[in-house]
């Protein structure tokens, strides 16, 4: 059987490619195919373009790479009719994948959905698509599974892959170690984001609330915990402007995590990592005016943006957007989860974010659910 994939961004990448791993040891005859990353290339995937490179950060980022990806599009429709693939199974990365759901529909090709798109958040109509085009859609959070439901989509809970990945730490010593920080002193872990975008946006803001921990928190250290994309030359400038030693470290942000006291992180993937590994944060994310406000507008002023304040159901950690994200505001926040009453109660509500994901698993239950639609298929 052959099977084409589509992941646009980092943690997309990643996760699709355990579940391609998991498919090939079902069945090493498979062929795959499709548009990632270097994680997808490695796990056995033929990649046609590497995309994770182009990913935008908000509705305004997203004008500047729509050339390429309106020819990707055609592209990669082209492909599609041409080879036929036995299943179009698509991560996230909505504004291009549930348009190639749909030309894969009329196609005649299935479309198996992995990671859902946070429709349920904001912009709820883009559901209809869903409905119209996606034969089965594979959702990360149980609740995400009624919320298809009621909305006529066949939709399966299968878990989290991040519980099969990351484990709950309380070891901090270890890591720092691994990563040259000496011992002492509480150590902030400043993680500005995967895409360069992001990096300009909000590692400026990190940096300033380091230089304001650093004065008001006797012996802080820092870490800035590096996506593949940002590389230490980017934070070099940051480290001579505030006069710190913010210890960039490339591709190790879990160890990154593991090692702080406390982390600031931009929203996304990122910080639900964090608060599966149980180190205290606090969410920082900036971003164009016009894309917060339009973020506002689909998102009806919803209460919660970031996963783990999303998950849990209620504010567990703190979160700074747009205007809120400001050096102070994320210095005072980072600095009360040092206290040890808002520690210990951080540790329960990480524990109970936790078992709302379900069980370890997921990318077998998921393998094992895309073999089951493919044998029914026939």
């Amino acid at each position: 059987m052959k099977l084409f994939f589509v992941a646009g961004e980092a943690s997309g990448d990643l996760h699709t490619a355990g579940l391609a791993q998991a498919l090939l040891a079902r069945d090493p005859s498979l062929k795959l195919k499709g548009l990632g990353g270097a994680k997808m290339r490695e796990a056995g995937v033929e990649i046609i373009e590497d995309i994770t490179a182009q990913a935008a950060v908000g509705i305004v980022e997203v004008v500047g790479v729509l050339g390429y990806f309106w020819k990707l599009f055609g592209r990669t429709k082209k492909l599609l009719a041409e080879e036929k693939p036995d299943a179009l199974i698509l991560t996230d990365f909505p504004e291009f994948n549930l348009r190639l759901a749909d030309a894969a529909k009329k196609l005649g090709i299935r479309v198996i959905y992995f990671i859902s798109p946070q429709m349920w958040v904001w912009r709820q109509g883009r559901v209809k698509i869903v409905k119209r085009s996606v034969d089965r859609m594979l959702c990360l959070f149980g609740f995400e599974q009624e919320w298809y439901r009621e909305r006529g989509v066949d939709a399966v809970h299968v878990g989290h892959p991040i519980l099969d990945q990351l484990a709950k730490s309380t070891d901090r010593a270890a890591p720092r170690a691994s990563l040259g920080i000496p011992p002492d002193g509480p150590l902030f872990g400043l993680f500005p984001g995967s895409r360069r975008k992001e990096f300009r946006y909000n590692y400026p803001i990190l940096a300033e609330t380091a230089k304001l921990l650093a004065a008001e928190v006797p012996g802080a250290r820092f870490v800035t915990g590096l996506a593949p994309r940002i590389t230490p030359e980017m934070v070099a400038p940051y480290g001579k402007s505030t006069g710190l030693a913010l210890n960039p470290v490339a591709n190790r942000t879990v160890e990154a995590f593991r090692a702080s006291d406390v982390a600031l992180v931009a929203s996304g993937t990122a910080t639900l990592e964090c608060a599966v590994i149980g180190t205290p944060l606090v969410v920082v994310y900036d971003m164009a005016l016009t894309t917060l406000l339009l973020a506002h507008v689909f998102t009806r002023g919803r209460e919660h943006y970031s996963l783990p304040n999303i998950v849990a159901g209620r504010t567990i950690v703190p979160e700074l957007y747009g205007p809120r994200a400001r050096p102070r505001a994320a210095a005072d926040a980072a600095k009360k989860w040092l206290e040890p009453a808002e520690r210990a109660k951080g540790e329960a509500d990480f524990d109970e974010m936790r078992a709302r994901l379900g069980r370890p698993g997921a990318l077998d239950t998921t393998a094992d659910e895309i073999m089951k639609f493919l044998r029914e298929a026939k």
